[in-house]
């Protein structure tokens, strides 16, 4: 079952910080009014979501995160892949595509978020082949720094990772999921334990492989300013879900 209180938690292990949501804080407010004293919250939008992750390298204490529900969750293309086992290939952006079994979707609000369009993205998403112009899939699962991480920290781009210094991420669930043990918490909601990975596309255009494919690289140079960082991101690495998994 799909649960948006869950789903704000699970961006709050991602970022290492609170997550809240308006529609959230609008309930509290009604139930209690507000005291002095907290903590400001910084809006959160999917079009800075990598280069947030990019920001937090390490825990940041007192620092909170709002977002719309609306606006940034969309429910329509969440998927449960929990009991699912494919007995079939996928393939998305021309290559193989490790699909999610045994995981929950919250997909993330992404059409018309791009100057670019959609293609990026496909369209549908039971299908087994691939659309022209999409990209490839890839997961992340850990906030490790350094360079046994699988992205160097939070999409960080580390000056000592393995190949190189830029994000990392992997077009392997499997790889993946030895990292989601890093990101896993424990819901105030439900009081149950999740790993939590996140989903993503990859524009092939500006990816490295390595390690026989099994870590994907965009290269970003050591000196590069904020605002290029940005454009960076933007352009090689896309969010389009978060997949949880209870433990």
């Amino acid at each position: 079952m799909f649960d948006c209180h869950v789903a704000l938690e699970a961006l709050g292990a991602i970022l290492n910080t609170e997550v809240t949501s308006h529609q959230k804080q609008g309930s509290l407010r009604q139930a209690r009014p507000p005291r002095a004293g907290r903590a400001q919250h910084e809006p959160l939008l999917i079009s800075h979501f990598i280069t947030k992750l990019v920001d937090l390298e390490d825990v940041i204490t007192g620092k909170c995160h709002i977002i719309d529900e609306e606006e940034f969750f969309d429910p329509k293309y969440n998927y449960d892949f929990t009991n699912i086992k494919d007995t079939k290939t996928f393939y998305r952006g021309g290559e193989k595509y490790e699909r999610p079994c045994g995981w929950q979707r919250y997909a993330l609000k992404v059409l018309d978020k791009y100057e670019d369009g959609n293609t990026w993205l496909g369209t549908g998403y039971r299908r087994t082949d691939s659309e022209p112009g999409e990209w490839p899939v890839s997961y992340h699962g850990t906030s490790k720094p350094g360079a046994e991480s699988i992205i160097g920290g939070h999409y960080k781009p580390g000056p000592c990772a393995m190949f190189g210094r830029g994000i990392y991420s992997t077009p392997l669930m499997s790889v993946a999921s030895e990292y989601a043990f890093q990101k896993k918490f424990t819901s105030k909601k439900t009081g149950k334990t999740y790993e939590v990975i996140l989903q993503n596309r990859i524009n092939p255009k500006y990816r490295e492989k390595h390690n026989n494919d099994k870590y994907w690289l965009i290269p970003i140079p050591a000196g590069t300013s904020p605002s290029q960082e940005q454009v960076m991101v933007d352009r090689s690495i896309r969010p389009y879900s978060l997949l949880l998994k209870e433990v």
